[in-house]
């Protein structure tokens, strides 16, 4: 068990399992977005899969899947 353990030290979680409501972020083909909510996955709820996202340019608001989001640009803070 401790071979195991040892082997996924190194690894980083993806970028998305970061994202918090509030978060401005980069997704897509380098759009910037505000996420509004999000939603967890079946085997962990509190892990999000599909965001809700304002784009900040347009004003459009779609759900994008979490493996879209490339970068968090700031965090919401308090």
């Amino acid at each position: 068990m401790s071979e195991l353990g040892a082997s996924y030290e190194g690894l980083n979680e993806p970028e998305f399992l970061k994202v918090k409501a509030g978060d401005a972020v980069l997704y897509e083909n380098d759009q910037i977005g505000k996420v509004l909510t999000f939603i967890g996955g079946s085997r962990d709820p509190d892990a999000p899969t599909l965001f809700q996202i304002a784009n900040l340019v347009s004003g459009e608001i779609r759900w994008i899947h979490g493996e879209e989001v490339t970068e968090i640009l700031s965090t919401r803070t308090g």
